[in-house]
């Protein structure tokens, strides 16, 4: 019952709109929660502005696909690039000025996100190939 209430919450409009230029979607993936687990998805999917439906696919389906990005996989990554930086000059018989090396971790503070998503879907299509 609480998942029709949610669902009129959504404006029809919107429901609308998101049909148009997809396929028919036609199965149905179900899963039993507790009232509290079901209170926890539904207010992620509210965080992100979408009906529990819409959110519990895209949620899951990132996962099959390798696409969910941990914030200690992205830490990984963000260690994995300053490593790559300040092993280069070591190997190459450098040094790396205080600035320089500031300026690095900015860079990698900035772009680890978008790193480690790449570096993910690097391996869902390494997996997906085999």
């Amino acid at each position: 019952m609480q998942s029709d209430v949610a669902q009129e919450s959504v404006p029809i409009a919107d429901r609308l709109s998101r049909a148009q230029g997809r396929k028919a979607r036609r199965h149905s993936a179900t899963a039993k929660v507790t009232r509290d687990e079901h209170e926890q998805l539904e207010k992620a999917a509210k965080l992100e502005g979408k009906a529990l439906s819409e959110w519990c696919r895209e949620t899951l389906l990132a996962a099959v696909r390798g696409e969910v990005v941990t914030s200690t996989f992205t830490e990984v990554v963000a260690i994995r690039q300053l490593l790559n930086f300040a092993l280069e000059p070591i190997a190459c018989g450098e040094s790396v000025t205080r600035e320089k090396f500031q300026t690095q971790l900015q860079t990698i503070r900035t772009t680890k996100h978008k790193a480690a998503a790449e570096v993910m879907q690097q391996y869902a299509a390494t997996e997906s190939a085999r």
